[in-house]
């Protein structure tokens, strides 16, 4: 019964702390052209993450001491302040400040949220990363719905978009009671930390086995058997002398290939999704149910809740491929952005396969994070919110990258 409720609480709070963020970016091309500024989709994409780093440092550094439940709360005033704000944004650059608070409660509730699932059996991260897969198919899906809603005319079309942003926002709000009672009421720990501290005893004893089976019996083996995660008791008989700054470095080794893997599969996918606003000609835009824009986002978030959803039946530890195949896919959107050479039917399915890679190491990657051993118990949480700060990092050099480009060279585009 706890794995159960603790299963849904958890997916809860993955599909609601993403969903503004969801939200924003389905809606990144609709926002900027309500106000006459469509070379600049690539700063809605910057200002949803540019709190980010800072609320995600604030978190690792200076509040691992603050109760969970109070980081969640204050969580939830910030979402509500910027879906708030975005409704009632009277500018682009308004818009663009509460565009910063709606994504940093988003990266704050994340980097918590991970942090909080050492509480819990590792597999529990599915439920966690389906149900941020599910914020992107519900988001986009919500403002898909509105888009097919609301008719855009040739003289109030500017208007009738600030319409459909205020409506989709503020019919949003609701969300964050729910978001609350999943946290309060659905979450038990303390079942969930005698199922973990029960895998990785399980963990051990096949690692004491292993040691057993191959190792000769010098004093060197005796002191191994005697501790069956040396790495771990290592660090905690030098805990008192290491200080923070050598711990965060130490740690920084430990995750950084995952983490350059993580930074790269953003920043690829961050820039392809950016020029799903210029792929096809201006004309092609804001008519038709569904639109256009907005339904490359939904196939975008359906490839990733696919496989932020996998987990569960496989996991991929060579995650480098995915930044490769990504890393391909944004050269070949930036290239049709210019020529158009690919034909309409094909991009929803590219953009799908975007999608699945951008999940698939989203979800590979944290699973390896919160069950390698090789990552010590006690460090687990450091780790985590140092490669969340390389999601914010990718996401940020990708935006950056896709306003340079549509303000130069593709400006015309």
């Amino acid at each position: 019964m706890a794995f159960l409720s603790n299963w849904i609480g958890l997916f809860f709070m993955g599909t609601i702390n993403n969903l503004p963020y969801v939200l924003v970016n389905s809606a990144a091309r609709t926002l900027a052209e309500s106000f006459d500024e469509v070379n600049f989709v690539g700063l809605i994409f910057w200002a949803n993450v540019s709190l980010s780093f800072f609320v995600q440092s604030l978190n690792g550094f200076l509040l691992l001491n603050v109760s969970y439940g109070a980081r969640i709360f204050v969580n939830g005033l910030m979402m509500l302040g910027g879906l708030f704000g975005v409704a009632y944004s009277v500018n682009f650059w308004m818009a663009l400040a509460c565009i910063g608070l709606t994504g940093s409660s988003s990266a704050f509730g994340e980097n918590v949220t991970l942090g909080y699932l050492k509480k819990f059996p590792s597999k529990m991260i599915n439920a966690w990363s389906s149900g941020t897969g599910m914020a992107g198919l519900m988001g986009s899906g919500l403002y898909l719905i509105y888009g097919c809603t609301i008719k855009v005319s040739e003289e109030s079309e500017k208007t009738q978009l600030r319409n459909l942003n205020k409506l989709s926002f503020l019919l949003t709000t609701p969300i964050v009671i729910v978001y609350w009672i999943a946290f309060y009421c659905l979450l038990n720990t303390h079942e969930s930390s005698m199922d973990r501290d029960e895998e990785h005893r399980d963990e051990e004893h096949v690692e004491h086995c292993k040691v057993t089976e191959n190792s000769e019996s010098d004093e060197d083996t005796e002191a191994l058997l005697r501790s069956p995660n040396p790495q771990v008791n290592y660090h905690k008989d030098n805990e008192i002398a290491e200080t923070n700054v050598q711990r965060y470095f130490r740690c920084l080794k430990l995750v950084l290939r995952l983490s350059i893997n993580l930074c790269a599969v953003y920043f690829f996918g961050y820039v392809a999704r950016a020029c799903a606003s210029k792929v096809r000609p201006k004309l092609d835009y804001n008519k038709g149910c569904p639109e256009l824009y907005a339904a490359l986002q939904f196939c975008y978030q359906a490839g990733v809740f696919a496989s932020r959803s996998s987990v569960q039946l496989v996991q991929i530890q060579r995650v480098e491929v995915f930044s490769i195949l990504q890393g391909l896919n944004m050269t070949i959107w930036i290239v049709d952005v210019h020529w158009k050479i690919i034909p309409e039917y094909i991009l929803p399915a590219h953009m799908i396969f975007i999608g699945l890679l951008g999940g698939a190491s989203y979800v590979n990657i944290f699973y390896l994070l919160l069950n390698d051993t090789k990552y010590p118990d006690e460090d687990r949480e450091v780790c985590i919110n140092i490669s969340t700060l390389f999601v914010t990092l990718g996401i940020t050099l990708g935006s950056a990258l896709e306003t340079v480009i549509f303000s130069t060279f593709l400006k015309n585009d």
